[in-house]
């Protein structure tokens, strides 16, 4: 083989410079794509899809439940504030709340006056409403006693989620007035 001879087969070049040192080369004749394809684009898109929904379900979800742990500790505190009042004898009444599908109103009196002054409302979380209201005697007030603290309408409260009936919180309200959830 000569020193300088070159050989030259189907899209491959080899060179032979001299004896000691040989090259190749490979030339090809494929070119790569610069950039994306549609394809690619609507897969990626998809995928970013998927996640931004399976995030945006559970954070709803966690937002849904901890907005009725919230309400629930309203309730509790309310029940506890009005109890204490009626303890202290606050103004010279009991005091008591009453629970509305979307309000807790805490009140002073014997019986719950929508129209009386002093009566405080407090709105539930948009996502949250009072499902159930089962107290010894019916009604939906709990007035606490003076002296003792005790209540005749001792029973649950229960609070749910608007879009959801089984996300739930129970709040219990014992006779003694000690009211905690589950």
């Amino acid at each position: 083989m000569n020193t300088n001879q070159r050989i030259v087969t189907n899209k491959n070049e080899i060179s032979d410079s001299d004896s000691h040192h040989s090259r190749i080369r490979i030339h090809s004749h494929i070119r790569m794509p610069k950039g994306f394809t549609l394809l690619e684009m609507l897969l990626a898109l998809g995928i970013i899809a998927i996640i931004a929904v399976v995030s945006i379900t559970s954070l709803s979800r966690v937002n849904t439940e901890k907005a009725i742990a919230v309400d629930a500790d309203k309730a509790l505190s309310l029940l506890a504030r009005a109890r204490s009042m009626t303890l202290s004898a606050k103004d010279g009444f009991v005091h008591g709340v009453h629970f509305e599908e979307r309000t807790l109103v805490l009140f002073k009196g014997e019986s719950y006056d929508a129209g009386a002054p002093g009566s405080e409302a407090f709105p539930l979380h948009d996502e949250v409403k009072i499902s159930a209201v089962v107290l010894a005697g019916g009604g939906s007030d709990v007035v606490f006693k003076k002296l003792t603290g005790a209540t005749t309408q001792n029973g649950t409260v229960t609070l749910a989620s608007i879009r959801d009936g089984t996300k739930t919180k129970v709040i219990t309200i014992e006779a003694t007035g000690i009211a905690y959830s589950n």
